[in-house]
């Protein structure tokens, strides 16, 4: 098995009542995460990693742990230096949703953005207009008022033709941010 499977089979091992991250969902929380200029400590944030709502308090087998400090690595070392990530997205076949494939993704990197909500509360227009097209398919809440009011010009905007533009799209946005909160620009 490869190391995302592997994380995938440890992830949906961990027992309930936890509600444990798919490995795409991971992908966005761990990518938030490296985006930021002080992120939590990685005993803070990795509970959510098997427990999305951070009430189960499940430990995270070792094998796990490795597994998912190394994705966070490696999706760091992308972004410090300036290489576009590469999100696991698993293929919705079923699905109408021309951007189901993105959106656990957007969910993670939205849920980071949430419960630390440093990214949020940048101010640099660069920042703001790439958290917009990172999020833009994000499932947000109807009562999520600041989920909402960051993205409320996306109504007006165009909307991508295909799942590949839009992840070259969110690949962009990810770069932007860095320049931003981890290089310095």
């Amino acid at each position: 098995l490869d190391e995302i499977e592997t994380l995938g089979e440890l992830l949906a091992s961990i027992p309930e009542p936890a509600l444990p991250m798919e490995p795409d969902m991971l992908d966005g929380f761990l990518t938030a995460i490296a985006l930021m200029k002080k992120p939590p400590q990685t005993g803070t944030w990795i509970a959510f990693v098997a427990d999305i709502n951070g009430t189960s308090h499940t430990h995270l087998p070792d094998a796990l742990r490795r597994l998912v400090l190394r994705r966070g690595a490696q999706l760091q070392e992308a972004i410090l230096e300036e290489k576009p990530i590469d999100p696991i997205l698993f293929t919705e076949e079923e699905s109408n949703d021309l951007f189901a494939d993105i959106r656990p993704f957007c969910n993670g990197f939205l849920l980071a953005c949430c419960l630390w909500p440093e990214l949020l509360e940048n101010k640099t227009r660069a920042v703001q207009a790439a958290l917009v097209g990172i999020l833009r398919y994000a499932d947000i809440e109807k009562e999520d008022e600041t989920g909402h009011s960051l993205l409320a010009s996306i109504d007006t905007e165009i909307p991508f033709a295909n799942l590949d533009e839009a992840l070259a799209d969110i690949q962009a946005c990810v770069g932007e941010i860095a320049e931003v909160t981890r290089l310095g620009r």
